[in-house]
């Protein structure tokens, strides 16, 4: 799961700076993907521990 959406938001990103519709490019923005990355495998761990019990 957590990586696929990193995929799509690296897409994303590589899509709007090709566009001319960003004026970051992927080495600004790397830590927001860690930081996405992150908190997408926190919400999955959490969401499989409430489902134990």
């Amino acid at each position: 799961m957590a990586l696929g959406v990193a995929l799509i938001i690296i897409g994303a990103i590589f899509l709007l700076e090709s566009l001319g519709l960003s004026e970051y490019g992927i080495g600004e923005l790397w830590p927001l993907i860690l930081i996405g990355i992150g908190g997408v495998i926190l919400y999955e761990r959490l969401r499989r521990s409430l489902r134990r019990g």
